[in-house]
């Protein structure tokens, strides 16, 4: 690695910018307190003709004319890693001579792996990275240097061995500068943009999050919040730019027991004390929803709720260390429904010990909670991220064999095996399915955010027929999961023509009652654009 102008103060943050996490501006704004000169880089998903691949060479003429000092790549989606690699190695090959280095929690948790997967990349920075990114950004032309640079995992000169410092101390959250912005600020649905920080980690011990596991690996508190008056403060300095609409990027939105109902009545005092009247979402588990504290921050703004439900199965909530009920999350999400708040969580019908049984209790809750869920279910499957408790078992086991972004499993149970590859067929990404979800979503929002600062234009008799539609949705996709399920338990599943043949049949009757439901909410909400 050759250093391109040790007098360059000029530094990159890659990330995918679109998402609107924090990570990469968190980074940033670090660096330029610190006084270097730091950029931020939006590495897009493919979408036809703006896609990954043309963000990639856009990244590789930035950093070609700027020939920055560090290009750090903040991970958000284990799923990008190669696409990752694969432009720190195209880098190289364009002459860029900058330091390369991986930052995020799952890097943090599989340095050695990426370092031999890819020559180009110097370094993988491990751990709450604002804590050492100065420090790295110090001394990016100097190995010698490296070895103090706390978190930095790297390869010893000579021998190739990997060397990985130990994780950074964490950094308080009222340290910590608020994220560097663009500043002609981003617009959602009409409605001025912004996501923002409460807290950081998170006080459960879920045995798939990698967010968790990160945390809870970090030395310091696993849990953090931040004070009230900090939040209030970059809340009301957006407001003053036009933001109204607020996502809160934490893991865990409220504070465990008695702490939580103070802190959201602070919270509330203070948005009244300072005039700011915002809408906002918020995440948080089941075991969190309490009616009386929900109506507070409903008063406030709150409405939409990223519930962790994850699975109505008991055996797969145990599993995943969950810690609740299918009992109470039926009453959460009932809860949710009567307060007028519109719930979303992931169904994970697939994980490794799925079997068919698990799966017909996800099957059975989901038709339990229609009455209660305004939007369209998600079908999905467990990650496996390394450093969590279930890689290490899944690894015990002698399976997740592979790169762990993330690690590969196959259910070993072949009738759920087979359920888990028509599903991603079929409620897969870029699917109508996926494609119907969204825009109901999005259609949620501009009824919730008029029905909070537009109520003139709110209709009540609207949002109940959208309710209506999702749940039509939701019943016929279910009859087909039945069908699925029905044919997995008894059917020939190594007849490849005849699963091909029911796969295409699944396939066909989920995107006529997707168009279906698409041609309602077009002639329910004609105004929208979608």
């Amino acid at each position: 690695m050759s250093a391109d102008g040790g007098s360059n103060k000029t530094i990159l943050v890659v990330e995918e910018l679109g998402q609107q996490h924090l990570a990469a501006r968190s980074l940033a704004a670090v660096l330029c307190r610190a006084g270097w000169d730091a950029r931020l880089a939006d590495f897009r998903r493919k979408q036809g003709d703006v896609g990954s691949d043309r963000a990639a060479a856009e990244i590789i003429a930035l950093a070609v004319d700027l020939r920055p000092r560090l290009i750090i790549f903040s991970v958000l989606f284990a799923d990008r890693v190669p696409e990752y690699l694969a432009l720190i190695a195209a880098l190289r090959r364009a002459g860029v001579g900058a330091h390369l280095t991986l930052t995020g929690p799952l890097p943090s948790f599989a340095p050695v792996e990426l370092l031999a997967a890819c020559p180009a990349l110097d370094s993988v920075l491990c751990g709450e990275a604002e804590t050492s990114v100065a420090a790295l950004a110090a001394c990016p032309d100097d190995p010698a240097r490296w070895r103090d640079v706390p978190g930095l995992a790297y390869r010893e000169t000579g021998s190739g061995a990997v060397c990985a410092n130990a994780w950074p101390a964490a950094t308080g959250i009222d340290d910590l500068p608020w994220p560097q912005r663009d500043g002609t600020g981003t617009a959602f649905r009409g409605y001025g943009f912004a996501t923002v920080q409460s807290s950081r980690g998170c006080y459960h011990a879920c045995a798939l999050c990698l967010p968790c596991a990160f945390y809870r690996t970090a030395r310091g508190p696993c849990y953090r919040l931040r004070s009230i008056s900090s939040l209030a403060d970059e809340i009301e300095a957006l407001y003053r730019r036009g933001t109204r609409f607020f996502l809160f990027d934490d893991e865990q939105f409220l504070p465990p027991g008695a702490a939580r109902q103070a802190r959201v009545e602070a919270f509330a005092q203070e948005l009244a004390r300072r005039g700011l009247a915002i809408a906002f979402t918020i995440k948080c588990r089941p075991d969190d929803v309490e009616p009386a504290i929900l109506s507070r921050l409903q008063e406030i703004g709150l409405l939409r709720v990223y519930v962790g439900i994850e699975s109505g199965c008991q055996a797969t909530l145990d599993l995943l260390g969950k810690g609740t009920t299918v009992q109470r999350n039926v009453e959460v999400l009932a809860t949710l429904s009567h307060q007028g708040l519109i719930a979303d969580f992931y169904c994970l019908l697939f994980h490794p010990w799925s079997t068919l049984a698990t799966i017909e209790a996800e099957l059975t809750f989901l038709e339990q909670i229609i009455p209660h869920y305004a939007t369209v279910f998600s079908f999905s499957e467990v990650a496996v991220y390394p450093g969590t408790p279930l890689a290490r078992r899944l690894q015990d086991e002698g399976r997740g064999i592979g790169a762990p972004w993330p690690l590969a499993y196959a259910i070993a149970d072949p009738r759920a095996e087979l359920l888990r590859r028509i599903s991603g067929l079929i409620f897969g990404g870029s699917t109508a399915h996926d494609r119907i979800r969204g825009r109901i979503a999005e259609a949620w929002f501009a009824l919730l955010l008029a029905r909070r600062f537009r109520p003139q234009r709110f209709a009540q008799g609207q949002a109940d027929q959208l309710k209506a539609l999702a749940g039509r949705l939701n019943r016929e996709t279910l009859a087909a999961w039945r069908e699925m399920a029905a044919f997995a338990g008894q059917g020939e599943i190594h007849d490849a023509s005849r699963v091909n043949r029911r796969a295409g049949e699944w396939a066909g009757a989920v995107s006529a009652a997707c168009l279906r439901a698409e041609d309602a909410l077009s002639a329910l909400m004609p105004d929208q654009e979608w």
